[in-house]
């Protein structure tokens, strides 16, 4: 049922963003369930976590050879939510091995002592709440994925209520396709790598993609990196300053490119997590989508590496 709810929930922000200029019924009426679905989760499903706390560990007590290590990142304006996002990876249907929340230690300098008592809660029950420091949204895969090189790190954001069954399927279209990233949605950078973000493409809601070169994961509505699948070139942190303090998303597709490692999108249940009440005013999609700073930083990187776009292109 839930899958099926959140895979309307996909439909209908599609409709509402392909109506939007016209107002008409179709964008009301869009409109109008979506947020009917979003009140839902924000005050029925939080007041049941709120009355009923669960008590069972949210990650698995004998830990896989290759573990599978979900990795988020905060901030002030949403540490008093993102306990919200962290109770439903707490409670997925297939456990992962660890959950880490990654914190800037110059944003939270009494660490523990600047935390909400929900978010410490959690760490009775697998949370892993660690240090850094800021690198902005880059922060959820920079340090995890060079600290679990081996294994399958999952990259999700603050500001959603995710499905119960996101690990488990992310996992089965891992082991489906085990040499490519897998993520439940997508944009398409089209017609060349030298086009802007702005004009990037969705797929239709049908669209099966499979093993692409030019699908660019949304991380932050669930993406599964396989070991190595981004070069160690990634991890530079000055160069990521310099270029792309506010786009962990283009960072990670350009590096996938310079990797020639590929893309599988989820099929055919393509879904998209439910937003948490006051967070998309500050996220990275209104910063960079609103004030087109992905277009700056994407130029910022083709120029940088200017002299391999035409090969990664080919």
């Amino acid at each position: 049922m839930y899958s099926l709810l959140y895979s309307l929930y996909y439909s209908l922000r599609r409709v509402q963003k392909a109506y939007r200029d016209d107002n008409g019924i179709r964008y009301r009426f869009s409109t109008f369930l979506i947020g009917y679905i979003e009140a839902y989760y924000n005050l029925n499903v939080v007041k049941q976590f709120r009355n009923k706390p669960s008590h069972e560990s949210g990650v698995t007590e004998v830990k896989r050879e290759q573990k599978i290590i979900v990795s988020l990142t905060s901030f002030p304006a949403r540490i008093n939510v993102v306990w919200i996002a962290i109770e439903t990876l707490l409670r997925q249907s297939m456990k992962p091995d660890e959950i880490i929340l990654w914190l800037a230690e110059e944003q939270f300098p009494n660490k523990d002592d600047d935390l909400p008592k929900e978010l410490l809660q959690q760490k009775e029950r697998g949370l892993t709440i660690r240090y850094c420091d800021d690198l902005r949204s880059h922060k959820k895969y920079f340090y995890t994925m060079q600290e679990y090189p081996e294994d399958l790190i999952i990259l999700t954001d603050d500001d959603a209520f995710y499905s119960k069954d996101l690990v488990e399927k992310l996992y089965k279209l891992h082991q489906e396709n085990p040499e490519d990233i897998v993520c439940m949605t997508t944009a398409i950078i089209y017609p060349d790598i030298h086009t802007a973000p702005t004009y990037w493409t969705r797929p239709l809601r049908g669209e099966r993609i499979i093993h692409s070169e030019t699908a660019q994961p949304f991380t932050g509505q669930g993406t599964l990196y396989p070991p190595h699948s981004i070069p160690d070139e990634a991890f530079n942190a000055e160069l990521i300053k310099e270029l792309c303090l506010h786009a962990d998303d283009l960072w990670l597709k350009y590096m996938s490119m310079r990797n020639g490692v590929k893309t599988t999108v989820m099929y055919k249940e393509r879904s998209m997590p439910v937003g948490i009440y006051g967070t998309p005013e500050s996220s990275l999609w209104h910063i960079n989508g609103e004030e087109r700073q992905n277009d700056i930083q994407w130029e910022n990187i083709l120029r940088y590496f200017g002299e391999l776009n035409d090969s990664i292109q080919k």
